[in-house]
């Protein structure tokens, strides 16, 4: 009796095993949300300001050139030197010109004499008004001669043009020169240029005279002011202006040419805009989106963007006031996502 029913319970439990399983139906009702912190969409004031890494650039940068022809016989500067306006930075040899300027000076003489004679001569109706007339011609071509000979003579020193600091010297005595080469370079550091690059959404803002705050790696916790001298009315390839700043040069904390730095423009009046969290957007600013909250589902949405002011950024359309953002959470996300908020902060700007 007793095997009877083991071989019953055998043979239920075989039937069983071989029957097909039916696939267990999932509840439809439940799927994970992800937690998410929102911001809520705020007006705040905006003033429009930006800031650009550009260069500083000397006030004046120049390539002394020779306007003479020699050989180079003394040489009074070096690299690095710091030269006043007219000082001399080398000579070239000046035997020839020199020569040339006691001719012009005797012929000079000679031609003032024979128009002297022949003026006196013309007032008492001695000589013809014609000869008169060529007497006066020759006076004053000897007179411009003497001016090209006096003109030749200096052009054999080389002096600075203006008070700065010499960055090159490309020649040394015994050189042999020529009109037009490339002799030495000087700049002057006592006023500087902050040169940038402004993109065209933003050179709307800039007009002459706009003060600009100027920060630089090189000198950590200052601030210069600035202003702006000028705004180019072409644009590079890239669709950028030209924009130049120009501010003393600080003699404690001196700017050299060349160096990087990042001019801050700003504007004199405020506006009231809405505004968002920096870090609530998704991607970049060039192709700004957002993951807006609404009935628990997160709604990736496109914005145009205006102003960048600390850590928030002027919404221009794609939202509205009372808004809520996804500023913490976003990588977990995707459009049409559900989302639960863990926590919610205040607009910004208030």
């Amino acid at each position: 009796m007793v095997i009877a029913l083991i071989l019953c319970f055998a043979a239920a439990f075989w039937f069983f095993q071989q029957q097909p399983r039916k696939p267990v139906a999932q509840d439809r009702q439940f799927t994970t949300k992800v937690p998410v912190t929102v911001a809520v969409v705020g007006k705040g004031a905006v003033r429009d300001s930006f800031a650009i890494v550009g260069i500083s650039k000397a006030w004046r940068d120049v390539d002394i050139l020779s306007e003479t022809s020699g050989i180079v016989r003394s040489v009074s500067s070096e690299v690095g030197q710091r030269k006043s306006a007219g000082a001399v930075l080398l000579k070239v040899d000046d035997e020839v010109a020199a020569s040339a300027l006691r001719k012009a000076t005797v012929n000079r003489e000679l031609a003032n004499r024979d128009f002297e004679r022949y003026r006196n001569l013309q007032q008492e109706g001695a000589v013809a008004q014609s000869s008169y007339e060529a007497m006066r011609l020759k006076l004053e071509d000897a007179e411009a001669d003497l001016v090209a000979a006096r003109r030749r003579v200096r052009d054999t020193a080389v002096k600075a043009p203006f008070e700065g600091t010499v960055t090159s010297r490309l020649v040394e005595i015994g050189d042999l020169v020529q009109p037009g080469m490339k002799l030495a370079n000087m700049v002057d550091l006592s006023r500087v240029k902050i040169m940038v690059s402004v993109p065209e959404k933003q050179v709307a803002l800039i007009s002459g005279g706009m003060p600009v705050l100027v920060t630089t790696d090189v000198w950590l916790g200052k601030a210069f002011s600035a202003s702006v001298t000028s705004v180019s009315a072409k644009s590079s390839k890239e669709h950028t202006y030209q924009v130049e700043a120009a501010m003393d040069n600080p003699k404690q904390t001196p700017f050299r040419s060349g160096m990087f730095a990042r001019a801050a423009f700003v504007g004199k009046e405020s506006r009231q805009s809405l505004l968002i969290p920096r870090q609530a957007l998704v991607g970049s600013i060039g192709t700004p989106e957002v993951f807006v909250v609404r009935q628990g589902i997160a709604k990736l949405t496109r914005l145009v963007t205006g102003a960048e002011s600390g850590g928030s950024i002027e919404v221009l359309d794609g939202l509205a006031e009372g808004d809520l953002v996804v500023v913490s959470g976003q990588n977990e996300l995707g459009d049409g996502t559900a989302v639960t908020v863990v926590r919610q902060e205040g607009a910004p700007g208030r």
